[in-house]
């Protein structure tokens, strides 16, 4: 009786003991460039974000697998490529899609925060939210006017109706709480409520660690809007204008914003008004977790989902993403680092350190960083697959191949005028400055420039700015086909048609 005794007491023990895997915070920013970060040589004060790398690894070659806000965040939180998505806009693999702002998740997609969940972890979400896309859910956003008070009962209301139905369908993506969400961009909200509020954001956070269960591991996805658009000064609008409407509950967290503008400049910076507020949400943040006693046993990323610089395209000055850890259980602290990883490599890192496994129906492209971080390797993977509109590339640590392939429907497509003929007829024009205005990429972006042709092959050691076309040069004829090769692989193992790859 005494050893049945024992064994109940030390079974219940196991049962009420602290669960010691770590913790998961994810801080993801919206556009950021790497030159507004001081840990990438930016001029702009962020001691936070800095902190993160001077306790951590800065990684230089970290890539989104696409460089637009929904597909980056989808491949962040499935581990799978964008293309994989077979929602109503991509629709079914048969189809050969443009990969832009369409990966909204259906009922096909698996998460690793399900995943997390079923493990134990209590899971969370703050901030933007870009991954609901469905016209029912629009629906609900068109029915506020752009007009509408915000202090009115009944927009409040009506605001109130999105942020449930958010609640309820972050639930079944695998999140227990959703609190503070800015569904999508601020240009569908009302005009008085189109203004980043980072406080907002941050009480979103500071509010769920207060709520994680003692003795369970969390994971926190924190997305804050900028520094997308509206790029305006920081204090446009009052504090108390949110995706709920007028609130106040959120203030006191942060310093007065006049703290984060430049009063002696003759121009106001708007972008480093945005980064630097941004940057001290980060501390609040981070101040909690220190006072919880948590900061030593999470793993914190920093990202963007893409640099706003090359945003919408397959070049470097999109897709090489600023990508920061912290981590004292296997990151040495203030080492920077090299090795090719891209954010599908995110969540299959998750389910690593959390020993859990993915849910029924997942695929994961990732791999663990974790080997990386403590030196067991410096090669994660040979190359990494970038997709953008019609274009898919392969990036390789010396090298990128690109590949232009547009699908039958925008092949028959002609031109607005006074601008005339197809996409065929330019393309053997060689008229590519018509063609960028098409844009094959899958947004339309005047700030970029470059070339579309059909393939593209660039020597990344030599040229890091990708302006010498190298695919029509003998001599980097075995590279590219190399490349070609690569991707073919990439393409088939989704199965999504693309060109001649797919045969």
């Amino acid at each position: 009786m005494k050893l049945f005794t024992a064994f109940v007491f030390l079974f219940v023990l196991g049962l009420t003991a602290e669960d010691t895997r770590p913790n998961i915070l994810v801080l993801i920013t919206d556009d950021q460039n790497k030159d507004s970060i001081g840990a990438y040589g930016s001029k702009y004060s962020t001691p936070n974000i800095d902190r993160l790398a001077n306790e951590g690894v800065v990684h230089n070659r970290a890539y989104t697998t696409a460089t637009l806000c929904v597909p980056a965040r989808y491949s962040c939180l499935t581990a799978s490529y964008a293309s994989r998505c077979k929602n109503w806009i991509y629709g079914p693999l048969t189809r050969h899609a443009s990969i832009r702002n369409g990966s909204s998740f259906c009922e096909t997609d698996r998460t690793v925060v399900q995943a997390l969940r079923k493990a134990g972890y209590f899971t969370g979400a703050t901030g933007k939210w870009h991954n609901d896309l469905d016209k029912e859910f629009a629906a609900l956003m068109k029915k506020i006017p752009k007009d509408a008070d915000p202090k009115d009962p009944q927009v409040i209301a009506m605001l109130k109706a999105v942020q449930d139905e958010l609640r309820r369908r972050l639930d079944v993506y695998g999140f227990d709480y959703a609190e503070y969400i800015t569904d999508g961009n601020l240009d569908h909200f009302p005009k008085a409520l189109e203004h980043h509020n980072v406080e907002y954001t941050v009480k979103g956070a500071v509010d769920f660690l207060d709520q994680v269960p003692e003795g369970k591991p969390f994971f926190l996805w924190t997305a804050f809007t900028v520094a997308h658009g509206p790029h305006e000064p920081i204090d446009s609008a009052g504090l108390g204008m949110t995706p709920q409407g007028y609130t106040e509950k959120h203030f006191g967290l942060m310093p007065d914003r006049s703290k984060f503008i430049d009063k002696s400049a003759k121009w106001r910076n708007v972008v480093k008004e945005m980064v630097t507020w941004m940057d001290a949400g980060v501390g609040v943040i981070l101040d909690k977790l220190e006072a919880q006693g948590k900061m030593d046993n999470t793993l914190i990323i920093f990202l963007s989902d893409q640099q706003n610089h090359g945003k919408a395209s397959p070049y470097e000055r999109g897709a090489n993403i600023p990508f920061i850890a912290r981590w004292p259980e296997a990151i040495e602290a203030k080492t920077q680092n090299d090795t090719l990883v891209d954010v599908t490599d995110m969540a299959a890192t998750f389910l690593d350190i959390a020993n859990a496994e993915p849910v029924e129906g997942a695929i994961i492209d990732g791999m663990s960083i974790q080997p990386v971080w403590r030196g067991e390797t410096d090669e994660l993977k040979s190359a990494i697959l970038i997709e953008s509109g019609f274009a898919k590339g392969v990036i390789t640590k010396d090298f990128k191949y690109i590949a232009i392939r547009y699908n039958k429907e925008s092949l028959k497509r002609g031109f607005i005028p006074p601008q005339s003929g197809t996409i065929p007829e330019h393309l053997k024009k060689g008229t590519f400055k018509i063609l960028w205005e098409k844009n094959p990429f899958g947004q339309p972006r005047d700030n970029i420039g470059g070339i579309v042709d059909p393939d593209q092959l660039y020597d990344l050691r030599k040229d890091s700015k990708e302006e010498r076309n190298l695919a029509r040069n003998p001599e980097y004829t075995k590279k590219m086909r190399q490349l070609q090769k690569q991707l073919s692989t990439y393409v088939k193992s989704i199965g999504r048609p693309f060109g001649e790859f797919t045969e």
